[in-house]
C-alpha cells in the first residue's frame, strides 16, 4: 500500500512510525515532504522524501493528514488537482467535518476522519473513525485496520465525533487529573511520591485491561473489590458524596459541546 503523508509532528510522527514497527506499513511504500520534520522521520523509517506537497501525494494509494485543522484545506486545495481519484484522504484533524474536505476534493474521492488520542505515541491509542460520502466498506475497514495497530479503532456516526473529544481524546486530560490525585492520596498517608505514582498508573492501566478484555460492565469490576463496611466502600461513600460520578459526565458534556463549538468556526 502507497502511503503519503503531510503532517510529521508529534501526532503525525507517532501514528507513522507505529504503522512501520507494528509491520502495517513498509518503509519504502511511505512518502513525505521535504520539510526538515519529514526528512528527519523518513531518515529514521527509511522512507522517501519528495521536494513538495503535491510531489508527495502523487500515486498514493492512502494520504494521511495529520495538520493543523485551519491548515487542511490550503493543503488539500495545493494537492488536488495530482491525487489520484481513488486516493483515500485520512484526516486526524479534530473539528473538521468530512464535508469540508469533500467539498474541497474531486466528486467521488473518498474520505474519512479518525481522532485518535495522544497514548497513539506508545500504540495504546483508543481511536474512533467515521466515513465521508463516498468513503466504503473496504476503505473503513482499511483505515481501522492500520489504526487497529495503535490500539484500539471503533467505527461511530459523524455526528458522535464531538462526544470522543469528550470521552477519549479530552477524556485522557480527565484520567491524568484522576493519577495525579490519586498519587497525592498516597503520599498524603505515607507513600513516597515515586511509589504512589507507579502504584497509582498501574492502578489504571489495570483497572483498564480489566475492563477491555473481560468485557464486564464496570459497575461488576466495582463491586468485585467491594466488600461490605469494608475498606473500598469507605473510599467509595467519599466520592458519592462529592458527586464524582456526575462531575466526569459534566466534564465529558463540556469537552463535547465545545468540541462542536469550536467545529463550528472552522
Amino acid at each position: 500500500m502507497k502511503l503519503a503523508a503531510i503532517g510529521t509532528g508529534k501526532l503525525g510522527s507517532a501514528i507513522l512510525r507505529g504503522w512501520v514497527t507494528s509491520g502495517q506499513l513498509l518503509p519504502a511504500e511511505l512518502t513525505l515532504p521535504g520539510r526538515p520534520s519529514g526528512v528527519a522521520l523518513a531518515t529514521e523509517l527509511g522512507a522517501r522524501v519528495m521536494p513538495s506537497n503535491r510531489e508527495t501525494v502523487i500515486g498514493a494509494e492512502v494520504l494521511l493528514l495529520a495538520v493543523k485543522p485551519y491548515q487542511l484545506v490550503l493543503v488539500l486545495t495545493e494537492v488536488r488537482e495530482a491525487l489520484s481519484p481513488e486516493c483515500l484522504i485520512v484526516s486526524v484533524a479534530a473539528g473538521v467535518p468530512t464535508s469540508t474536505l469533500e467539498a474541497v476534493l474531486s466528486e467521488g474521492q473518498p474520505v474519512l476522519r479518525v481522532l485518535p488520542n495522544t497514548p497513539a505515541q506508545i500504540s495504546a491509542s483508543a481511536s474512533a473513525l467515521c466515513r465521508g460520502k463516498s468513503a466504503t466498506d473496504s476503505h473503513a475497514a482499511t483505515v481501522s485496520r492500520l489504526f487497529s495497530a495503535l490500539g484500539l479503532c471503533l467505527e461511530v456516526a459523524e455526528s458522535q465525533m464531538d462526544a470522543v473529544v469528550g470521552v477519549a481524546a479530552s477524556g485522557v486530560a480527565f484520567v491524568y487529573l484522576f493519577l495525579e490525585a490519586l498519587t497525592d492520596g498516597g503520599v498524603r498517608m505515607g507513600l513516597p511520591r515515586p511509589a504512589a505514582r507507579q502504584l497509582a498508573a498501574q492502578t489504571l492501566v489495570g483497572a483498564g485491561r480489566m475492563a477491555l478484555e473481560t468485557g464486564q460492565h464496570p459497575m461488576e469490576l466495582k463491586d468485585a473489590v467491594t466488600t461490605p463496611a469494608g475498606t473500598t466502600m469507605a473510599g467509595i461513600a467519599v466520592l458519592e458524596s462529592a458527586a464524582f460520578r456526575g462531575i466526569v459526565m459534566e466534564a465529558v458534556r463540556a469537552a463535547t459541546e465545545r468540541s462542536a463549538e469550536l467545529g463550528k468556526t472552522r
